[in-house]
């Protein structure tokens, strides 16, 4: 299960602003929002697992290399930045 605190800096208790300040490093401003979340740590995968997920990793990469190995390298950079500019809206290239 988790938990989420979600404040306004200028809502924390004096000390609880001082101590949250001090772990990132700097004070808050008033008007910066605070997010905390807590959530437990996931299960650590055995060795056998890991494996079994790299090895499902690779054969995913071999079959996408496999249906996309005659498409030019000048037509991979524009998908690529089609896809950069669908998800960053103004991304530009740099040169």
């Amino acid at each position: 299960m988790h938990s989420v605190l979600v404040r306004q800096a200028d809502d924390l208790r004096p000390e609880t602003r001082a101590a949250l300040g001090a772990e990132i490093g700097r004070p808050f401003q008033g008007n910066e929002r605070v997010v905390i979340l807590a959530f437990p740590e996931p299960d650590a995968l055995t060795d056998q697992e890991h494996q079994a997920v790299i090895r499902r990793l690779e054969e995913r990469f071999t079959r996408a290399d496999e249906r996309t190995k005659d498409i030019p390298e000048a037509e991979w950079d524009e998908i690529l930045l089609e896809a950069m500019r669908s998800v960053r809206p103004g991304y530009q290239e740099r040169r």
